[in-house]
């Protein structure tokens, strides 16, 4: 049984030429890379599988390309409902996204709803409109007595999330919080390394602590 499921974010599942490979098992999610092998954690895996050749490493379109297919991935009704199904037979009782899994794990629970096992929702760094609601009714009753606890982690200096911002013309929640009933935002000072986005996904003892 896996006590914390994890849904991973943007590009897990590329293949850089010599410079990356797509992801293990716990993907992305380095830091809990000993939790995802002794099964206390799994991830769910829903990205793209891509190889990228090194001219196209270089070309930048590539992955705003990537990023748009996996915008549509993340609302795509069947993705969203093999991650329903995917919960339904986990018995975990944690659920870990980052960036674009956060937007796809609202999108599942608005239209599936969560066992009810799943105790507490965490969203890091996420690439969602901040002007996204929960609409399931089910979901904000159980946030409103709290038998289900949404935390949602933001940093005003993530670099990925202020591109996200100006691409869509709307502010992330991972930026500067979200003002959705019962969500409980916290500060998560992003300091390193170079690419800040994924500085929690490194975090052994921050992560350690919400598992």
């Amino acid at each position: 049984m896996q006590k914390t499921i994890l849904i991973h974010g943007y590009a897990a599942g590329v293949h850089a030429s010599i410079f990356r490979k797509p992801f293990g098992e716990h993907s992305g999610f380095i830091a809990l890379d000993e939790e995802v092998k002794s099964g206390i954690t799994k991830s769910f895996r829903w990205s793209k599988n891509i190889s990228l050749s090194i001219a196209q490493c270089a070309n930048p379109l590539q992955y705003f390309q990537l990023y748009r297919d996996e915008e549509l991935l993340t609302e795509s009704p069947i993705t969203q409902s093999t991650h329903s199904e995917f919960l339904d037979c986990s018995n975990a009782t944690t659920i870990i996204c980052h960036s674009l899994g956060c937007r796809l794990m609202i999108g599942s629970m608005n239209a599936h709803g969560i066992p009810e096992s799943i105790t507490k929702i965490i969203f890091l760094q996420g690439d969602v409109s901040t002007s996204a609601s929960i609409t399931n009714l089910t979901i904000r009753d159980r946030i409103i007595n709290g038998s289900l606890v949404i935390e949602n982690y933001f940093c005003p200096w993530d670099q990925s999330l202020l591109a996200s911002a100006m691409l869509h013309r709307t502010n992330r929640i991972g930026l500067m919080g979200w003002d959705e009933t019962g969500v409980k935002n916290i500060f998560y000072p992003l300091l390193k390394p170079m690419n800040l986005h994924t500085s929690p996904l490194r975090d052994r003892e921050f992560l350690r602590s919400l598992i």
